[in-house]
């Protein structure tokens, strides 16, 4: 093969090139942190004059309305720069200083226009639209939202779900719980754990659609609806929840079940748990089983935990040990009896024992 001559003027000039690219990225981040810094002065200094008001509002120590008064009478480039700090604030506030600060941004018809950007170009604009009107408690933008769980952007339907989960419109339970499930081009599949945060702020009236979602052939429906009702305490649910015990083959949806059944806590399902934690069923699934014995907490949660202390899979014993220490004293006393007798338990044991000396250190020094 002839050997490839590279004359010396190229390998001077390709550095030049690189040098020049080099100096022209290293100018580009200075000057851009040098605009995005002198733009902050500015914002910080326009708002100097309201800062104090917003405040105000804020804390709930506008008495007289001056404030109120004053923000209401802002136009133009100053409301584009207030009304943000504002929409900040309602993340933070409740009560009559929140529905105030609502009442602001109103006059300034912001709802007005975050409706109308829900059906923008710009994926930004429709995410951050539907995140004020969720904040502001705008329901009757509620039928305008649910849309978008199916938006082509995935920031936007995530930011949809939580902004429905804000408004707590119930009615809006069956569309979140089919965005779990994948969709056509992709869309749909949205995060097991968005949709749960989501459905549990929407109150007893989704119970029974949230119920009916554990039939879904979808899996992820099904342990989006399973998480939901040990989270938001569907108790009308339960029992529809235990049928699912013994049908239930997926391993993810059979942990989540196993979660709610302990936030539940009825002590009726111990024995329903500890036949969760057999060695014959997926490990998520018994470490779910063990954490939900340890939830429930009574006598017979405890004499399944301390049966496995013993078991093969040293993480489950692990688990059955820190869920002990859960429970009080006793549940250490049964781990120091464990750890004296020497047998199979004993490594779970003194995990145990030594994470309760870590948390606990004037307990260890005792």
């Amino acid at each position: 093969m002839d050997e490839v001559v590279v004359q010396p003027w190229v390998l001077r000039l390709s550095l030049w090139v690189v040098l020049a690219t080099f100096v022209v990225l290293l100018a580009t981040i200075v000057m851009a942190r040098l605009v995005r810094s002198r733009r902050r002065r500015v914002i910080t200094r326009e708002l100097a004059p309201v800062r104090r008001d917003i405040v105000a509002i804020a804390a709930g120590d506008d008495e007289d309305g001056a404030a109120d008064a004053r923000l209401r009478a802002l136009h133009g480039h100053s409301v584009e720069l207030v009304e943000p700090l504002l929409v900040g604030y309602l993340s933070k506030v409740r009560g009559a200083p929140a529905q105030q600060i609502v009442d602001i941004l109103v006059a300034h018809g912001l709802v007005r226009r975050a409706r109308a950007g829900l059906s923008a170009w710009s994926g930004t604009r429709r995410a951050r639209s539907a995140w004020v009107l969720g904040v502001m408690g705008v329901r009757e933008a509620t039928s305008e939202i649910v849309p978008l769980l199916r938006d082509r952007d995935r920031g936007v339907s995530v930011t949809a779900a939580r902004a429905l989960g804000m408004l707590g419109d119930s009615g809006c339970a069956a569309a979140l719980l089919a965005a779990v499930a994948p969709g056509r081009r992709g869309r749909g599949e949205l995060p097991v754990w968005v949709v749960v945060e989501a459905l549990g702020a929407l109150g007893p009236d989704s119970a029974a659609v949230v119920g009916a979602a554990l039939d879904s052939p979808d899996a992820s429906t099904r342990t989006a609806a399973a998480m939901t009702i040990g989270r938001a305490q569907h108790l009308s649910q339960r029992e529809r929840l235990r049928s699912l015990v013994d049908q239930e083959r997926d391993p993810a949806v059979l942990a989540a079940i196993a979660d709610s059944l302990g936030e539940l806590g009825d002590p009726a399902d111990v024995t329903a748990l500890a036949d969760m934690t057999a060695p014959t069923l997926p490990r998520s699934v018994r470490l779910a089983a063990a954490r939900a014995l340890g939830a429930i907490g009574d006598r017979g949660a405890a004499v399944a935990l301390t049966v496995l202390l013993a078991d093969e899979d040293l993480r489950v014993g692990e688990l059955a040990a820190d869920a002990l220490i859960g429970l009080g004293e006793g549940g250490v006393e049964v781990l120091r009896e464990a750890d004296a007798a020497e047998g199979p338990a004993a490594a779970a044991s003194a995990h145990g024992l030594a994470m309760h000396s870590l948390r606990h250190p004037m307990a260890r020094g005792a």
